[in-house]
Formats: C-alpha cells, sequence, structure tokens
C-alpha cells in the first residue's frame, strides 16, 4: 500500500513539472492558421501563419499580398504580441491579440488587422472583456492607451484661426494626397508633436493637412481610425 501511494505521489509530481511546459507551448500554437489580411496598402489578402518550422522558426506563407507583407516569411508569438518577420530576421509586422483578432502596424506604418480565417479564439477570456464592452460604446478611443478621449481630443482641430499643435498617439503616415493609396511622403512617431494647419471632409472621411519637415511640402494625415474592435482617434487636439 505504502509503495503504491509513493508511485502515485511521483506521478502527481511528474504531471505538475510537465503541465506548465505544454501551457507555453500552446500559446504559439493559439495563432496557427490562415488569417484574412486588412488594412495599409495591401487590400485584402491572406497569411498562413504555420505550426511547423524551418530552420528553428516558425513559417509564414502570404497568398495575394502586395506590400510589406508579401515578404513574409516566418513568424514568432510571445505572449499577446505576434511578430511577422522577412528573410534576416526583418520586422515587418508587431500585432498584439485583441478581441478575437490581430491588431497592429506594418513596417512602413500603415494600420493592419488579421482576422482568423480557421476558427482560431484568441485574446482576452470573456470575463476581462465586459467591463471594456461597456466603456467603449458610443466612445472614440486613444490609439495609444485604450481609453475614451475627451470630447475636446474627438472633434477636429480648431484651425480657423490659424494652425494648431497637435499630439500623435500612434504612428502616422503623412500621404501627398488625401487618398489613403496615395504615396507615404513622411511620418509622424508616437507622442511627436506637429502642426496642423486645416482639416477637411472628403470622401475617405476627415483629413488634415500638414508641413512634412522644412521641406516646403504639404501632406496629409488621418484623423479617426476604425475597425472592429472600436472607433480611434489617432493625434490629440494638443501638444504637451
Amino acid at each position: 500500500m505504502f509503495r503504491q501511494r509513493g508511485l502515485a505521489a511521483i506521478f502527481i509530481l511528474i504531471g505538475a513539472l510537465i503541465i506548465p511546459g505544454s501551457a507555453s507551448a500552446q500559446s504559439a500554437q493559439a495563432y496557427v492558421g490562415d488569417w484574412t489580411v486588412e488594412g495599409g496598402q495591401l487590400g485584402a489578402c491572406k497569411i498562413n501563419l504555420s505550426g511547423q518550422a524551418m530552420g528553428g522558426q516558425l513559417r509564414a506563407v502570404t497568398y495575394t499580398c502586395v506590400g510589406p507583407m508579401s515578404f513574409a516569411w516566418h513568424w514568432a508569438a510571445q505572449g499577446n504580441t505576434v511578430t511577422i518577420m522577412g528573410t534576416g530576421n526583418f520586422r515587418i509586422a508587431t500585432l498584439r491579440a485583441e478581441r478575437g483578432m490581430l491588431v497592429g502596424q506594418l513596417n512602413d506604418g500603415s494600420l493592419v488587422t488579421l482576422k482568423p480565417a480557421s476558427g482560431q479564439r484568441i485574446g482576452a477570456p470573456v470575463q476581462a472583456e465586459r467591463p471594456a464592452a461597456g466603456r467603449r460604446e458610443n466612445c472614440y478611443r486613444r490609439y495609444d492607451n485604450d481609453t475614451c478621449a475627451p470630447a475636446s481630443d474627438v472633434t477636429p482641430p480648431r484651425t480657423a484661426n490659424g494652425p494648431v499643435r497637435v499630439q500623435a498617439l500612434n504612428q502616422l503616415n503623412i500621404r501627398s494626397k488625401e487618398d489613403m493609396k496615395s504615396p507615404i511622403i513622411g511620418k509622424f512617431e508616437v507622442g511627436q508633436c506637429f502642426v496642423v494647419e486645416a482639416c477637411r471632409q472628403t470622401e475617405w472621411g476627415l483629413r488634415c493637412r500638414v508641413p512634412v519637415g522644412d521641406s516646403g511640402k504639404k501632406g496629409y494625415v488621418i484623423k479617426y481610425f476604425s475597425d472592429n474592435t472600436g472607433d480611434y482617434i489617432v493625434f490629440r487636439n494638443q501638444c504637451r
């Protein structure tokens, strides 16, 4: 009897040592499968995050993608963050798991969303989502910290009396024209203050005209960004 109890205790101890390793191994497994890529200059395309390793790295394969994502070669996951890379570990996209999707940026600053196409279920537990769901209703959120933005930052900047200084909450592309498919001619980094000369509604949404460095050129940035996770502002109407 003592010998049986001793063996049982040993098996329990072995199980306790093995289980944590299996749980951590499943973190990357949760992302394996096909994803629909939306955003940036890509149009709609697909990427497969494979569970098979090549050269010690998980393989990534794209289908009909253009732009940076077309160079995807492998990927890695750490917690709620997924990084997609090209050859030589060149970083193409950094994404975070959020409400069942992967949301983030390409290396050119474009916002991108990956939606599950193979039944993947990722993101925070439902219990953690409930408080945020009520807060997000009818709320524009700051892209940098996911909190509701004050009304003073949700409205377009008031430029009737002249240019105003604002602050980027996300890396922003400056485009040569108001169209999102127009060339990128500059960028603002997160936290960077910049000047907005004027904003207007276009067929693509609100666009704000900005100086591009000291070149004398003018470009355009967005104020709002929306996806299935909610509505965001990408710059605030003052500089601190």
